[in-house]
């Protein structure tokens, strides 16, 4: 039984996403579990928070986890199995316990719609999970609801594609929904394909061969914008991209990365093999730390 963990605040945009973890499972015949951290308030003196406090704290978010399962046992009219877990502690920690405890097929997500600071707010863990975490991240945009997941678009930046694509992931995915895919390349203003890049989309579609895969080759210069349309267009049901270390997500440059996020309103799962998951990880690291310094 494949399980998702869905992270929640209790905020609208992250109920949102959990209400879509629900169905999901439903869909899938899974198991889902209710997941938020409860952050220790820090001390404003020398006086630290008394213990009481932090255990009622602790119960507080226990109730509210019960009550959002209660609202869910009766959305999936019980079909699927539904635990909780609220963990006293900073998000970027336990995120990475309790992905580390099980194993989940993917840790969904809300990302915030309207003004820049609250995208912002909302954001800053969901770009940590992507960062941070090798499970499947899937990030639902706060009106998405659940659809049957018939297509897949898979994007691709055509370099080192064996590297930096989970293919057994990508596999799996495409197989649970018996989704058609659609893999697909955003390539900034150059309409001509270099030879190494024709090989990279030889490899991606001779690894994915059993789904029949279409390519689509895109030129334009707002990627964020590009892939939105082409999701639109092609109606597409969740748009798969792979994190790695010269982009924030892949194919995409530091100044279009959380655009692509933000903008998009399907579903996204950020991917990551183990090589770019690493090469990742060490290179968010090393832009956090030049950020510090300067």
């Amino acid at each position: 039984m494949k399980t998702l963990i869905a992270a929640t605040d209790f905020s609208q945009p992250s109920v949102n996403a959990v209400n879509y973890a629900a169905d999901m499972a439903k869909a899938m015949n899974g198991k889902l579990i209710l997941f938020n951290a409860v952050p220790v308030p820090i001390a404003i003196s020398e006086i630290p928070v008394p213990e009481a406090n932090l255990e009622d704290m602790l119960t507080g978010a226990v109730r509210e986890l019960d009550a959002l399962k209660d609202k869910l046992i009766l959305r999936t009219k019980g079909k699927i199995e539904i635990s909780t877990e609220a963990l006293m502690g900073s998000f970027a920690d336990k995120i990475d316990q309790i992905s580390d405890k099980y194993s989940p097929f993917a840790i969904v997500m809300g990302i915030a719609e309207g003004k820049p600071i609250a995208r912002f707010l909302m954001g800053s863990n969901t770009f940590y999970a992507i960062k941070k975490i090798s499970n499947p991240i899937l990030i639902i945009p706060e009106k998405a609801s659940f659809r049957p997941i018939d297509k897949i678009g898979l994007a691709a930046d055509l370099e080192d594609v064996t590297g930096t694509i989970p293919f057994k992931l990508v596999s799996e995915w495409v197989s649970e929904f018996k989704s058609t895919l659609q893999i697909i390349h955003v390539n900034r203003n150059r309409k001509v394909q270099k030879a190494s890049e024709i090989g990279e989309a030889i490899s991606l579609q001779s690894h994915l061969h059993k789904f029949h895969p279409s390519f689509e080759y895109l030129t334009g210069d707002n990627l964020a914008e590009k892939l939105n349309e082409y999701a639109k267009e092609h109606n597409l049901d969740l748009l798969m991209v792979a994190p790695r270390h010269h982009g924030f997500l892949g194919l995409f440059d530091k100044k279009h990365s959380k655009e692509i996020i933000l903008h998009q309103e399907i579903p996204i799962l950020a991917i990551h093999s183990s090589k770019s998951s690493k090469e990742f990880s060490q290179a968010t690291s090393r832009d956090s730390a030049e950020s510090a310094h300067t």
